[in-house]
């Protein structure tokens, strides 16, 4: 088997790794105050306070993450910046892209890029109703405007030599000139895998998986075929999914029940996708 999922806290588990262990890591944190995932105390999502326990959390995330990535290898974390709650008189943005760039380096990592995925302000502004999008906060007051928020995926590189360079025709030069511009865009926000089967009846906030096309750029620009990929806060599998369709194995964590159920449904799907296409050229 190419994969294997766990279910729990990822702190925990990269805890009991005594080496560095994966070649490449991507994933998406819990967003704090935005996207409430559990009921769970160890639940990151469940946070609103962004000098307290969000910070905390992800400060002891990120120290362990930097040891269990190899020397020389890349991470690249999927964020946005969060709008303070309304309900407790917040106004503005909270600075999650900085914060995690602040904690990633006080853990060891060294920050050296990020990349912006563009959005359609006319869908983000029907989904979110942001006042601040909308033409009738255009048309009320435009000082209290702004545009549509972006995704950031925030490179860092552990400190070291990579002992096995990324090289190869996975990613051609054409595809570089596409990719090596600042912004993505024409990624589309629905290719994503079935998030329906990942939401439990209790759940108050929507699912956000990081779209497919992203996580496979990702991890054809930053692994070599057969590489350990790892997902911290695996989810309904996405990551996993890509990896293994692109010949690469896969280990994730994850702490709700639904979507640790999911991802595995999503993972053996990919294995078994993977294994007809094998068969079709044997």
């Amino acid at each position: 088997m190419d994969w294997e999922l766990h279910s729990g806290d990822c702190i925990e588990y990269m805890a009991t790794l005594r080496e560095p262990q994966f070649d490449f890591a991507v994933f998406s944190p819990p967003f704090p105050s935005l996207y409430a995932f559990t009921d769970m105390p160890d639940d990151i999502g469940n946070s609103e306070d962004f000098r307290g326990d969000a910070k905390l959390h992800l400060s002891f995330f990120y120290h362990q993450l930097a040891r269990v990535v190899k020397p020389g290898r890349v991470i690249m974390v999927h964020v946005m910046q969060i709008p303070r709650l309304k309900r407790s008189g917040g106004v503005g943005l909270q600075d999650f892209r900085g914060l995690n760039i602040r904690l990633g380096e006080r853990s060891g990592l060294i920050y050296e890029y990020d990349w912006v995925v563009a959005k359609n302000p006319q869908a983000q502004a029907i989904r979110t109703r942001s006042r601040e999008l909308q033409f009738a906060g255009l048309e009320s007051d435009r000082a209290k405007s702004r545009g549509c928020l972006p995704d950031y995926l925030i490179k860092f590189r552990v400190p070291g030599d990579n002992a096995v360079p990324v090289v190869g025709d996975e990613v051609s030069r054409n595809d570089w000139i596409d990719w090596a511009e600042c912004c993505w865009s024409g990624i589309r926000s629905t290719d994503t895998l079935n998030v329906a089967e990942g939401r439990g009846e209790d759940d108050t906030k929507h699912i956000c998986p990081l779209q497919l096309e992203v996580i496979r750029r990702l991890v054809r620009l930053y692994t070599n075929p057969g590489e350990l990929v790892f997902s911290p806060f695996a989810g309904i599998g996405s990551e996993g999914y890509c990896a293994i369709l692109l010949n690469r194995r896969f280990v994730g964590c994850e702490l709700k029940a639904e979507y640790h159920a999911a991802a595995e449904t999503n993972l053996a799907r990919a294995e078994n996708q993977k294994a007809s296409q094998l068969s079709l050229f044997s």
